[in-house]
């Protein structure tokens, strides 16, 4: 099952742009999965044709660009931004395909993309971009018709209240004057599936800074020279955002899809070209489970590769807090970073500052509690005994797992309990506690 538009609280608008195959009589239907009340606006329709023509044909820039950044600044309420696409699209282009977003929004807010000589009266009626409050950082694809005024290329966005917007080009629509192809027609099909990271077998959830690869010959053919396609980013690790590129191409300085926490579960319509045999590519910046839905394709010739399959580096160690079990001394105990001693007196496993983290190979992680004051968490830790299991999880959902394999006495010494720390060999963890009666460690 595919998903053009996705809610994670009660009271969100939200919008997305939808490219849909039409039904029997030029019907589409809208299925939801909770009550809600749902607007369509229509922007435009794609006409089936037998030949080469001149209208209406997707051509893709090599790269997305850049074409806005009001950053540092905020537009003003109630207002139109005039953005200049002479740059990026030719004089016969009938329409844009941009990615608009807007960020640091300052409340419940809507954004509309216009051609730049639409009249400026009341407040348009229709909008491409919704926001549910302030602080959101919200992108939408968006297809506009565009202005050519005394040589100048030109749309505009209208905003109702403040925020920051960025326009990000993808390519344009082929005008009446241009030269006649069969090449950029679209193509619609049946909405296909090709990417869920949360299935057994795939990537699993994306870590920062990685890529995945998405096939897409099956569904689109070895004709296809972009594919359209709802790109999601489901449990997002933090803020952050999804570029979309085909793949083994270089990873653009542009973005699709933003978020601006964890948990959050944002979608978008994404025009895309794709390389032969590979497909496309998502670039995940902080981290999150991808989507990815297919619409149709455009015609053309496939992208052909430029780098070699990216390699994505080892996920980042999870900071503290963490959750130590015991399950031979019946143990749960948090373990914080920070104050050695108003974290150990309350009870609590410190992170000896300076020793090793989680996931990180090599590493010699340090655990330090009280034995019989603070509630004793490491009270019986001297029942511990050769071959025992204990893990330590993090926020995250990583779970490590590390075998009892010795146990050393010293001085009360640092240097000394440091060094007895890493005794043995490769990634350790050790629990250390202060010995009854001996003042040691």
């Amino acid at each position: 099952r595919a998903s053009n538009l996705n809610l994670v609280a009660p009271g969100e608008v939200n919008a997305n742009l939808a490219t849909v195959k039409l039904g029997a009589g030029g019907a589409v239907d809208v299925y939801s999965l909770d009550d809600c009340d749902v607007v369509v606006d229509v922007l435009g329709f794609y006409q089936p044709v037998d030949s080469a023509v001149s209208a209406g044909r997707f051509v893709g820039l090599a790269d997305a660009q850049r074409a806005l950044d009001t950053r540092p600044d905020l537009v003003a309420s109630r207002s139109y931004t005039v953005v200049d696409l002479t740059r990026y699209v030719p004089k016969a282009a009938s329409s844009v395909v941009i990615n608009l977003t807007a960020t640091e929004t300052t409340g419940p807010s809507f954004f509309t993309a216009l051609p730049f000589d639409a009249p400026e009266g009341d407040e348009p009626g229709t909008s491409s971009l919704n926001v549910s409050r302030a602080g959101d950082t919200r992108a939408a694809g968006v297809i506009v018709p565009v202005s050519d005024i005394d040589g100048r290329r030109q749309i505009k966005i209208f905003s109702l209240f403040p925020a920051k917007l960025i326009i990000d080009v993808i390519g344009h629509f082929t005008g009446e004057s241009s030269s006649a192809s069969s090449a950029g027609l679209f193509v619609p099909v049946d909405p296909v599936r090709l990417l869920d990271t949360r299935l057994p077998g795939q990537i699993g959830k994306l870590w920062p800074n990685w890529v995945v690869e998405v096939p897409t010959a099956a569904a689109a053919g070895a004709d296809a020279s972009a594919v359209v396609v709802n790109v999601t980013g489901v449990e997002t690790r933090g803020p952050g955002f999804l570029t979309v590129t085909g793949a083994r191409q270089r990873i653009t300085t542009t973005s699709n899809v933003n978020f601006t926490g964890a948990g959050q579960v944002v979608p978008n319509h994404v025009i895309t070209p794709v390389t032969a045999t590979h497909g496309l590519q998502v670039f995940s910046s902080h981290g999150a489970h991808v989507v990815v839905d297919m619409a149709g394709y455009f015609t053309g010739s496939p992208k052909a590769a430029q780098l070699p399959v990216h390699v994505n580096p080892p996920p980042p160690p999870p900071p503290p807090p963490w959750i130590l079990q015991v399950p031979r001394i019946g143990l749960t105990s948090t373990v914080y970073e920070g104050n050695s001693s108003s974290i150990t007196n309350s009870g609590h496993s410190w992170h000896w500052t300076g020793t090793g983290h989680l996931g990180v190979d090599n590493a010699h992680s340090v655990l330090f509690a009280h034995r019989t004051s603070a509630g004793g968490p490491y009270r019986y830790i001297d029942h511990l005994e050769t071959g025992d299991l204990f893990t330590v999880s993090s926020g995250d959902r990583r779970e490590y797992t590390y075998r009892v394999v010795r146990r050393d006495l010293t001085d009360a010494n640092s240097a000394n309990i440091l060094a007895a720390t890493r005794m043995h060999p490769g990634t350790t963890m050790s629990l250390v506690a202060c010995t009854v009666g001996y003042d040691r460690s």
